[in-house]
């Protein structure tokens, strides 16, 4: 019976991906919940996905999704998203290549591959891995999937990670596939 609660759950579990929060945004809630632009990204329910943490601010959103009952202590694979508001016009290559030389500052010998990108897409992304087998202030392997995708409002940065010095073969395939589904929205 709490209206107001039902309707920021429902905007939360849209930011996640979702599919089925737009249905009860427009029945319970009215349009008002669904103006804007966002990326629609459904992290797969099998794989028991929760949200971790949420933080935002008027530049950005960020979500942390962590497995089943893992902490940020204890995690083994932990995805995120964010959103930078009012960032447009980013070429692919320089948004990879400054997550690249961040990537670079903790981890000299990150290892940077382009897997895929559509410069020409309505809205440009591209699909990239970052390898490190041993952070400077960890001490631990951890390796990413990153998907960026330039939006008419905001650029959005996801990413799936492991702690491995390199992505499996057939984990990449899969996040790689499971990236490829998302979409900007816009409302």
């Amino acid at each position: 019976n709490d209206k107001e609660a039902c309707c920021k759950d429902f905007q939360r579990a849209k930011e996640i991906g979702d599919p089925a929060a737009d249905a009860y945004l427009s029945k319970y809630c009215g349009n008002e919940q669904q103006k804007g632009e966002s990326l629609m990204l459904y992290w797969p329910e099998d794989e028991n996905w929760k949200m971790a943490n949420s933080q935002e601010t008027e530049q950005m959103l960020m979500i942390e999704l962590l497995r089943n009952d893992e902490t940020f202590d204890n995690w083994t694979e932990i995805g995120t998203m964010q959103s930078v508001k009012g960032a447009v016009g980013v070429p692919m290559d320089e948004a990879m290549n400054v997550i690249g030389d961040q990537a670079k500052n903790d981890c000299p010998k990150a290892k940077i591959t382009l897997i895929d990108k559509d410069e020409k897409a309505e809205f440009p992304w591209v699909i990239f891995s970052l390898e490190c087998a041993s952070y400077k202030s960890s001490k631990t392997a951890e390796s990413q999937i990153w998907y960026i995708v330039q939006g008419k409002d905001a650029l959005y940065m996801n990413f799936r990670a492991v702690k491995k010095a390199a992505v499996p073969e057939k984990t990449k395939e899969k996040w790689v596939a499971f990236f490829k589904t998302g979409k900007v929205m816009y409302k």
